[in-house]
């Protein structure tokens, strides 16, 4: 039985990195290859020499949206919306501050909100701009909605001296990051750089794209009720058929797929559950013609039976998270099927019995084992700290 509490740790404050490393691709890599069972400390800018060509890297470029504005009512009060998700016409968003259904928010001139339906802190928006009217008053009006444990505020010389919100807007932000409808940015594809990705595209590893607009959901704490219903937050996204397309053409070559993030795992795996692709089956990739969209609630653990994603580039994730449960899981895949793959004895290998793999312990027992050796090395944690490669 899954427990919650055996995915906590202990984090340091001092670890939590406030800022990326600049450039970003110097940020460490904390490499776990599961068919030797062997870790190296290395720098993100070498990836390139844990990768083949022929390797498929599958990122997801939703872009982060300016989510949090601030208004008014009509009496004055001041009103916080948080952007999450686009429904329809509306909106659905976390708003801070009292105000009742049918009262309108006042954000700018000619530029406001009504509250059509109301739950606790949660609401439902309609906006009376839309399109590009819309984006260019957000991008004007509105901040990044960073986590709660980056502090807004940095010590730089006799005083604390707020960084400018263009900092953030540009550095909270992947260098491919295309469509707008994050609350949150998938933070393991903010090591990369133009450069890296040209480098590793000139040694035959080739890219390929999801979208999947990250909620706040992704940051909420799990509880015994998503363990029972094996279900999480529901969250958007789509494939584009050439993506659909080159991971069959990968696959058939030999190919690995290697996802960037937990996102890109969830919408590739989603995506195999929803399709029920069967990669060997296609020998026409030209039949794929069309995009796929679609939504997912899947939550992975330990125990989970991958069908798509080879490889995982992940950053270090909050204790008793849904993120730790994933990597745990893609973890016990790995050992498992990489070492009965090549006919290898588990026992012998590992030196652990095939049981302890089999069960949720392994999987969890090796991921702490890897924060704890990051902690105990000094690695930057979360959002803007370092990165694991898993192959």
């Amino acid at each position: 039985m899954i427990k919650i509490s055996d995915f906590d740790y202990n984090l340091p404050k001092e670890l939590i990195a406030q800022v990326p490393v600049s450039p970003r691709d110097n940020s460490r890599l904390l490499v776990y290859e599961s068919c030797d069972d062997e870790i190296a400390d290395e720098k993100f800018f070498n990836l390139g020499n844990f990768l083949r060509a022929g390797d498929l890297v599958v990122v997801n470029n939703s872009k982060v949206m300016s989510a949090r504005i601030f208004g008014a009512k009509l009496s004055g009060g001041k009103i916080e919306i948080l952007l999450l998700e686009k429904v329809g016409d509306n909106w659905s968003a976390l708003v801070g501050g009292k105000i009742n259904v049918g009262e309108k928010i006042f954000l700018e001139e000619n530029f406001f909100a009504n509250i059509n339906s109301k739950s606790g802190k949660e609401a439902v928006i309609k906006f009376n701009l839309s399109g590009e009217d819309f984006w260019q008053k957000i991008n004007q009006i509105g901040i990044m909605p960073l986590p709660p444990y980056i502090e807004k505020k940095i010590k730089i010389q006799n005083s604390k001296i707020i960084i400018k919100e263009d900092f953030f807007r540009k550095e909270y932000q992947t260098v491919y990051a295309k469509n707008l409808g994050s609350a949150a940015a998938p933070t393991a594809g903010l090591h990369f750089t133009e450069e890296l990705i040209k480098e590793l595209e000139s040694a035959g590893i080739n890219f390929a794209s999801v979208d999947l607009h990250v909620g706040l959901g992704t940051f909420l704490p799990i509880d015994e009720e998503n363990i029972k219903s094996k279900k999480l937050h529901r969250e958007n996204f789509s494939i584009p058929a050439e993506t659909i397309a080159k991971i069959i053409e990968t696959k058939k070559s030999g190919g690995r797929i290697i996802a960037v993030g937990t996102t890109t795992v969830r919408a590739l795996e989603s995506f195999w559950k929803d399709q029920k692709l069967k990669i060997k089956d296609q020998n026409d990739k030209s039949k794929i013609k069309k995009d796929f969209s679609g939504s997912t609630d899947i939550f992975i653990h330990p125990g989970f039976d991958f069908k798509i994603v080879d490889g995982l580039i992940t950053n270090f994730h909050l204790p008793k998270s849904s993120l730790m449960m994933l990597v745990a899981a893609f973890i016990q895949y790995k050992v498992l099927g990489r070492h009965f793959e090549r006919g290898k004895r588990v026992e012998e290998s590992l030196e652990i019995s095939r049981e302890q793999i089999i069960g949720a312990n392994f999987g969890r027992q090796k991921l702490l084992e890897l924060y704890n050796l990051a902690i105990k090395n000094q690695y930057r944690f979360y959002s803007f700290g370092d990165a694991i490669l898993i192959v």
